[in-house]
């Protein structure tokens, strides 16, 4: 008997000067934590909308700006100089945009494995604060003597061997709790970081679509027609585009006209694009979301809001505008009796009878949603970009001509 008193009075002490300083801790960050954690929570279910708005919010200073309109200005009459220089910013937007998915995705998880810290976080502090509570209550009230009342004794017992339990259960949690601390103090840390190479990333981006944009125009410039030639040329191209009644017979026009003014022939010299299958690298950066077959005749990838689009390969535009279901369409004669369709896009900058080179910007994605998700048969919110590729007027498989991702 005298045993278990000195080890109730040991047991006793121990939780005293434990519960001095790190469980009074303890019980704070529990009360505060449970604060936290519920506007914590909020502030999570926006996370895919807070990283939009770090991109939206990253303007270009006007020295950069004005930097970069000095830079295109020394372009200005070098025609293949010119051609150069959107080819590699379009290479360097398009790196860039693939960073930004790729760090968008890991600022995803980061964000969703720190809520998942703080949620447990916030279980094991109050388990540890219920534990808390009971020894505290022992330590508040003492058992009488032992010697006293025989049912004294049996309290003292009683009270001595739950403490025993309970202060020992207390230590190991105390541990998983402050494991837990650490495991969010890293999180948090890590989601800091990424979000600072991911502003960087945006920042870096709209640098090069601000590039992009002052050489199109540059380029727009050396290619200017006179008022009466675009007139004609519009019309022209608006009578075809009303008589045809299928995106097969639009292309069938669109060749007679070639032929007719024999603008396709030096093509057909240069460019071999049934050699080409296996190497050429997709217009847009962006994910397959509806493969070819025999039903939708193409394929259909969802990108980036604004993502720059580029062509696969040389060619020359034969037609840049809305056609019927398709939105804003752009397609471009490959040589040798193909024709590359891109549907989908929320500005086109080139126009017809435009060359092109391979990797050259063509026009730019919607900003937020697809022009016709209907005809796409996608029943995402997202821009998508559609892709069909035809020989001789007939749709075949684009997925073979495409680098191997």
């Amino acid at each position: 008997m005298k045993q278990n008193l000195a080890r109730q009075t040991k047991i006793t002490r121990r939780f005293g000067a434990m519960s001095g300083g790190v469980v009074f801790a303890c019980f704070v960050a529990a009360h505060s934590l449970s604060q936290v954690s519920q506007e914590d929570a909020q502030a999570h279910i926006k996370a895919n909308q807070a990283l939009g708005d770090v991109q939206n919010s990253i303007s270009l200073s006007r020295e950069r700006a004005a930097g970069l309109v000095a830079e295109v200005a020394k372009l200005q009459k070098d025609k293949d100089s010119l051609n150069t220089a959107l080819v590699a910013a379009a290479k360097a937007e398009r790196a860039l945009s693939a960073d930004i998915r790729e760090r968008e995705g890991r600022l995803q998880v980061l964000m969703v494995d720190k809520l998942e810290a703080e949620k447990n976080l916030h279980i094991y502090s109050k388990d540890f604060a219920r534990a808390l509570s009971i020894a505290e209550r022992i330590g508040r009230n003492p058992p009488p003597a032992m010697l006293v009342h025989p049912q004294d004794a049996l309290q003292s017992v009683r009270s001595a061997a739950l403490l025993g339990a309970i202060v020992p259960e207390m230590q190991g949690q105390m541990q998983v709790l402050s494991n837990a601390f650490q495991e969010l103090d890293s999180l948090t840390q890590s989601v800091a970081a990424e979000q600072t190479e991911f502003a960087a990333a945006v920042e870096a981006r709209k640098v090069e679509q601000e590039r992009l944009s002052l050489l199109i125009a540059e380029k727009a410039k050396l290619q200017q027609k006179s008022e009466e030639e675009l007139a004609a040329e519009k019309a022209q191209m608006a009578e075809l585009v009303k008589q045809a009644r299928s995106l097969q017979e639009l292309l069938a026009a669109l060749d007679r006209q070639a032929e007719k003014n024999g603008s396709s022939l030096r093509l057909q010299v240069r460019t071999n694009f049934a050699a080409l299958q296996g190497q050429l690298l997709l217009p847009v950066d962006g994910q397959l979301v509806k493969a070819f077959n025999p039903s939708t005749q193409g394929e259909t990838y969802e990108t980036p809001a604004g993502a720059i689009v580029t062509s696969p390969v040389e060619g020359i535009v034969r037609y840049a505008g809305a056609f019927r279901s398709y939105g804003q369409m752009l397609i471009i004669d490959a040589g040798h009796d193909y024709h590359l369709v891109l549907a989908g896009m929320g500005r086109i900058d080139v126009a017809q009878g435009q060359i092109l080179l391979q990797g050259e910007p063509v026009g730019a994605m919607e900003t937020q949603l697809v022009a016709s998700t209907t005809t796409l048969g996608i029943g995402k919110k997202a821009p998508m970009l559609y892709i069909e590729l035809r020989k001789d007027g007939k749709p075949v498989n684009p997925a073979r001509w495409w680098v191997h991702r």
